[in-house]
């Protein structure tokens, strides 16, 4: 029994190429990979583009929207394009980005004068602040209210919980701006990986 040329080769006949929808030459399979790969270059940009306006923005996790329009372009490639040590890179400023936003009103409020314990609190605040309240603002509502109302209930002194209170918000704002950093970081670095 004579075996099919194409099936020997492991390939489907060409009937069943065409019924199964494939490609009848592997140029056209990869004129048609490279269509889908100029999607996920303009998906991927696009997502950076948010992720940098989402660092200002309430509700928009800035940095996770531009590492995930970076992975989702190198899944596309094949893990091939932008390199692994740019991946390493973004994924690793990634979770700065992330750690700067939860803590850095439990931070800054510490330097306002809240104790460890309030400072750990807000921390902890921001956390779920981002959760549920939504984003960047959700942070400085937590944060502030939390570091406000926990060193008015331990002192009693207005003054001194709204001064905490202040140094928190403000340590969630300079959070934003060096998030905007972080993502047009990443955004340029992706740019310079895929030309070099």
């Amino acid at each position: 029994m004579a075996l099919d040329s194409d099936a020997s080769r492991g390939e489907p006949a060409p009937d069943i190429q065409k019924f199964l929808g494939f490609k009848s030459t592997r140029e056209e399979f990869y004129a048609e990979g490279e269509k889908f790969l100029n999607l996920f270059l303009i998906l991927a940009i696009l997502l950076l583009i948010i992720g940098i306006a989402g660092s200002f923005t309430p509700a928009l996790p800035g940095a996770l929207l531009s590492a995930a329009g970076v992975l989702i372009y190198w899944w596309s490639t094949g893990y091939s394009d932008p390199g692994t040590l740019f991946i390493i890179f973004t994924v690793i400023l990634t979770i700065m980005a992330l750690l700067l936003d939860w803590f850095s009103g439990a931070i800054t409020a510490k330097m306002g004068g809240a104790s460890n314990k309030t400072s750990f609190m807000a921390g902890i605040a921001g956390i779920f602040g981002f959760i549920f309240l939504g984003g960047p603002v959700g942070v400085i509502i937590a944060v502030g209210g939390t570091v406000f109302l926990r060193e008015y209930m331990k002192t009693g002194n207005a003054r001194d919980a709204r001064k905490a209170g202040i140094y928190s918000a403000i340590g969630v704002f300079a959070s934003a701006f060096m998030q905007a950093a972080i993502t047009i970081t990443i955004f340029i670095g992706f740019l310079l990986a895929l030309v070099f």
